[in-house]
């Protein structure tokens, strides 16, 4: 095994024990509600993107596996939580992703997700729950059709487009999460056989609720982490040595 395997593998290792540690604490802020809507923001899981973007495509997901695994399970198992412990860690890697070459590895993964949701009892057959489908992913969609727009933005000479791109990341990664879970919870074992629910028009009427609520309930938590990225970004790129050890040094913001 040569010197810089080594190397990869502990810096995986320790950022990955890390990072795990740090959002295990987070998933315990308490959540912000939406004035003026049924909906509230998690701030904790919100900042899964961040983990990926600081982290990398392979210690920052499973650092966000690793601690939304450990709240999840930790002191007691949340058997309705189980099922969607991977959304926060495919949030992390789509951040990853998005700031690489590899940035259309988040557009065919959104797109399985789409897809296969169509054929998910609650959406099936489309021709007649097209409308339960669309008000449950419409906000998805959008977030697939803007990921070259955001790329061009990250990659733009102009310090303030990239900023903009930074939230569209943000908010594309946020969306990967919720699509995920919108997915998971259409599969019947989830939801007749964890959640006991087996009328299908009730679990359709489940995702009419609100829809609009929770695009803005998005929307303000990608702008909250954005807040909370660009001087976390800075400080770190200000650190000698840091900047390089991190993953953050592909971003470009200022």
């Amino acid at each position: 095994m040569s010197l810089r395997t080594n190397y990869k593998t502990a810096y995986i290792v320790a950022f990955t024990g890390v990072g795990a540690a740090l959002y295990f604490v987070l998933l315990f802020l308490p959540n912000i509600p939406v004035l003026g809507t049924p909906a509230s923001m998690d701030i904790g899981a919100s900042l899964s993107p961040l983990f990926g973007l600081l982290l990398g495509p392979v210690a920052g997901p499973l650092a966000v596996l690793i601690g939304n695994t450990a709240q999840t399970l930790l002191p007691t198992p949340s058997l309705y939580l189980i099922p969607f412990i991977p959304a926060a860690a495919l949030s992390a890697l789509t951040a990853s992703l998005l700031v690489t070459r590899k940035w259309w590895i988040t557009c065919v993964t959104l797109l399985v997700i789409l897809i296969a949701s169509m054929f998910t009892p609650p959406f099936y057959p489309l021709t007649e729950q097209w409308l339960v489908y669309t008000i449950a992913f419409y906000d998805k969609v959008v977030a697939l059709i803007i990921i070259p727009l955001v790329i061009n933005m990250i990659r733009s000479t102009s310090s303030k487009l990239r900023y903009i791109g930074l939230y569209g990341l943000f908010f594309v990664a946020r969306e990967v999460d919720k699509a995920f879970g919108c997915f998971i919870f259409a599969v019947p074992i989830v939801y007749e056989g964890i959640y006991g629910l087996s009328d299908i028009e009730y679990i359709r009427s489940l995702y009419m609720i609100s829809p609009l609520y929770y695009l803005v309930t998005y929307l303000l938590e990608a702008l909250i982490v954005t807040i909370i990225a660009i001087p976390t970004i800075k400080v770190i790129k200000k650190v000698p040595g840091l900047s390089g050890l991190l993953y953050v040094d592909k971003v470009k913001i200022s």
